[in-house]
């Protein structure tokens, strides 16, 4: 693997008992389990798989930087986007999500978790052009290089990607710029990419 690797050694447990975040995220697994139930949502429909995705979207809080606003790409049932604005109460959260049955769930989450600092947006990041953000985010299935250039109009320079990446990816991850800090927790790699004059995307 071509860039930085670094392995996380982080109690995210310790984050999720706290009171503040406790309620948000229960309220958030009974509301995921209740719409699972009907909607395919997410594989995460059960509270064992439910639980390891909200520790999985708060590991990087180990490493990320300061950021005031982040925008999430194809934010689907909202992991990461809506556990990290639980933690960041003070960040403001945009949440790019094209299809209408996830909006709408989002939708719901956000007033029942009590999250006012997050706004939904249903469109593609592409089609968005009056927001920066010195964070973006994405789980999302897709090449990292194509969510880069379809997104770059969104970042500031000196801002952060976040990209969650599973470790069959090794070799796109390798492909990504030298600015890439590469972090792993058990099959998780977290792509976390600096924007400055250095990225070159074509």
């Amino acid at each position: 693997m071509g860039n930085t690797l670094n392995m996380i050694n982080f109690n995210v447990d310790s984050i999720i008992k706290q009171e503040h975040m406790k309620f948000k995220l229960q309220v958030f697994t009974n509301l995921l389990i209740k719409w699972a139930k009907v909607h395919n949502l997410t594989g995460s429909n059960n509270l064992d798989s439910i639980t390891n995705q909200i520790q999985d979207s708060l590991m990087p809080i180990s490493f990320l930087k300061p950021f005031k606003i982040c925008i999430d790409i194809g934010s689907g049932a909202g992991f990461p986007a809506l556990m990290l604005a639980c933690h960041y109460s003070q960040s403001k959260f945009y949440l790019l999500e094209p299809r209408a049955k996830r909006v709408a769930f989002l939708e719901n989450a956000v007033i029942q978790m009590e999250l006012d600092n997050v706004i939904i947006i249903q469109d593609f990041s592409y089609n968005v052009s009056d927001i920066k953000a010195d964070l973006i985010t994405s789980r999302a299935v897709c090449q990292s290089y194509k969510l880069m250039q379809d997104s770059q109009h969104l970042i500031s320079l000196n801002g952060y990607y976040l990209l969650f990446k599973g470790s069959n990816t090794i070799s796109e991850i390798d492909g990504l710029p030298n600015t890439t800090t590469i972090f792993k927790n058990n099959q998780r790699l977290y792509a976390y990419i600096a924007n400055n004059t250095n990225i070159i995307l074509q």
